[in-house]
């Protein structure tokens, strides 16, 4: 067997683990690209404090780098840098005590790829046997189609978890179709590697077992997350609300069509410039560009003090617009699609609505 590396991480989290909160606690503890989908479980009461492993051995294969966790649910991240700015994120995250089914945990992984649901009896179709350490766990190989909104379109998901002795255990690889293609079998032998049964130290784990507290509505009101960064909305867009991956929508209309604005963030570099761009060009008819032309379809700007790239793309029928900023850890993504005139039309409001960002 080749030698281990051994990675040790320390979190601390509130979990309700009432029924009403407990799908949203699910979200945030396998959520893709690093985001948190709770929906208020914030209550503190009842509070239980139980073990959960903290150490994880593995063979740690050649490329992948241990990265800062974006979220204090994972107990190590890694990163994938490939070719042409190309990249990957694989994630490590101990689940104690789940109690949701098979299909429940399939579901999220599906919604945030906007796949449809599917039923119990499905899971044994749609995922195959895999080897983790010397158990046997579930690998599922999850695709967004090029038609998704926002920037899970063309993205893929590669996970498996294994319900072990000391806890159930995922491990998420997530990035571009493509890029991912030629990932799967590193991530596999890593899989294989992973020793669950040599864990030796623990974390306290804080389950608050309180009556349900108010849940947020789905659909959120503009700019009211905490997590979202500020801005100046343009007076003619209307606020259209979050959705799944979408943290916060809006709409502008006028003569020559309907403009749908997202905010989405995705964990790490969310695959590179080049590969986002190619997949917009995709989307709306366009050849795909080389890294030559980057330079005539961006433009470098500054938002709250960290760089960004600004891109317009015209296609016979539809136009994108889009402003790409990387920033601790994450890449935010603020995106302008519509007909091409329409896309026009709201140029100059969505460069000013670019500028006006601040985290």
């Amino acid at each position: 067997m080749p030698p281990k590396s051994l990675v040790t991480a320390t979190y601390r989290s509130k979990a309700s683990m009432v029924s009403p909160c407990r799908r949203n606690l699910l979200a945030g503890w396998i959520g893709c690209l690093g985001l948190l989908l709770f929906s208020g479980c914030q209550r503190e009461a009842d509070i239980r404090v139980y073990e959960v492993a903290k150490q994880v051995p593995y063979s740690l294969p050649d490329g992948w780098e241990r990265v800062e966790n974006t979220s204090a649910m994972r107990l190590a991240t890694f990163r994938i840098q490939g070719e042409d700015s190309q990249s990957a994120e694989v994630a490590i995250l101990p689940m104690p005590d789940l109690q949701v089914g098979d299909h429940e945990i399939v579901n999220l992984w599906r919604q945030q790829l906007q796949l449809d649901p599917i039923s119990e009896k499905d899971v044994a179709t749609q995922s195959q046997p895999v080897q983790i350490g010397d158990l046997q766990g579930r690998q599922f190989d999850l695709v967004a189609p090029e038609a998704a909104p926002g920037e899970m379109a063309g993205m893929r998901i590669i996970t498996a978890f294994v319900h072990a002795p000391n806890g159930t255990w995922f491990f998420k690889l997530s990035g571009e179709n493509a890029f991912l293609e030629g990932q799967k079998k590193t991530f596999t032998d890593f899989l294989s590697s992973v020793d669950l049964n040599s864990l030796k130290e623990s974390i306290s784990m804080v389950e608050t077992a309180a009556s349900p507290p108010p849940v947020r509505p789905a659909v959120a009101s503009v700019n009211e997350s905490e997590d979202l960064p500020k801005w100046d909305l343009p007076s003619h867009w209307v606020p259209t609300g979050a959705r799944s991956m979408i943290l916060a929508s809006f709409a502008a209309d006028g003569d020559e069509g309907k403009v749908d604005i997202t905010v989405s963030r995705l964990g790490g570099g969310a695959g590179g410039l080049l590969p986002n761009i190619n997949r917009w060009c995709q989307q709306i008819g366009l050849d795909a560009i080389s890294e030559e032309d980057l330079p005539m379809k961006t433009t470098s700007i500054n938002v709250d003090g960290s760089p960004a790239t600004m891109v317009f793309l015209a296609g016979k029928e539809k136009g994108i617009a889009a402003t790409i900023c990387p920033r601790n850890g994450q890449t935010w993504f603020f995106k302008a699609m519509g007909n091409q005139e329409a896309v026009t039309r709201e140029k100059s409001a969505f460069e000013a609505f670019s500028q006006s960002i601040r985290f």
